[in-house]
């Protein structure tokens, strides 16, 4: 009476996919956390880049105002131009021409705004650096 028992070949299968599973839920919650990070570190330097970008707009703002109200100095043929730095990179370069067709608007401004623009002083501003472990 001997039996002739052979185990089956799918008795460590339900482990194997149970690590498995593990392995899979640990790498793809990894992978999550890296990218998550660098969606918050983005995030912050878009955010700074925006508050400096406001302020220097604030700035050509609160200029164009004083220009408006008499300030002149720097003045050269009717027209006033004034520099304001966002980043180290860049500045916001705004430029005013003596408005002479006052009378044939509605405007009180005695000066028109010709030019507000980001001028970069760099070609190539952006940051293309991987920070990569070369071991040591």
């Amino acid at each position: 009476m001997e039996q002739n028992r052979q185990t089956p070949a799918h008795v460590g299968s339900g482990s194997i996919l149970l690590i498995f599973t593990v392995l899979s839920l640990i790498s793809f919650s990894a992978l999550t956390m890296v990218n998550s990070k660098a969606d918050y570190n983005l995030s912050y330097k878009l955010a700074g880049r925006q508050v400096a970008y406001y302020n220097a707009c604030h700035q050509g703002n609160a200029f164009v105002a004083a220009v408006n109200s008499g300030y002149t100095q720097g003045e050269e043929n009717g027209i006033i131009k004034k520099s304001i730095p966002i980043t180290d990179n860049q500045s916001l370069n705004i430029t005013l021409m003596s408005n002479f067709s006052k009378n044939t608007d509605n405007s009180n401004n005695s000066y028109m705004i010709t030019g507000w623009k980001i001028v970069n002083y760099e070609n190539d501003g952006y940051d293309y650096t991987l920070p990569v472990y070369t071991g040591g």
